[in-house]
């Protein structure tokens, strides 16, 4: 079992690298999956894949659901001011995208906890 401190942090850098992988800046590998089978088969097919990692990274790593959203939710914070601060873009409109990754791998995680029957803290 990770200390409260280093699950966060493990938490923020997977969202991190999560949320690069599954949406990058500038470069969305889902929009010719879009052209083919249209918007909404698109982000309910990222949106799924974002629950899974979310379970998968807490099941894996044995990090309970509430460090790994409060990791979740600095991810998102530091990803969105670097966003901003480096890429500059003409719209707010990653605010959301982003913001409903980081609800697809909490909520991942919650069904994760739930399903393993534990909602706050890993079984010692």
């Amino acid at each position: 079992m990770l200390s409260p401190l280093r699950s966060i942090s493990a938490s923020a850098a997977f969202a991190l690298l999560a949320g690069v992988a599954l949406w990058p800046p500038r470069a969305v590998y889902w929009t010719r999956l879009a052209a083919v089978v249209g918007d909404a088969v698109t982000l309910a097919l990222v949106g799924f894949v974002a629950l899974a990692l979310g379970a998968a990274f807490t099941r894996f790593a044995g990090v309970a659901t509430r460090p790994f959203a409060l990791g979740v939710g600095l991810a998102y914070v530091v990803g969105m001011a670097a966003i901003d601060g480096l890429l500059a873009p003409d719209s707010p409109v990653h605010l959301v995208w982003y913001a409903a990754l980081a609800a697809c791998f909490v909520g991942g995680a919650a069904i994760q906890a739930r399903a393993a029957g534990r909602a706050t803290t890993p079984a010692a």
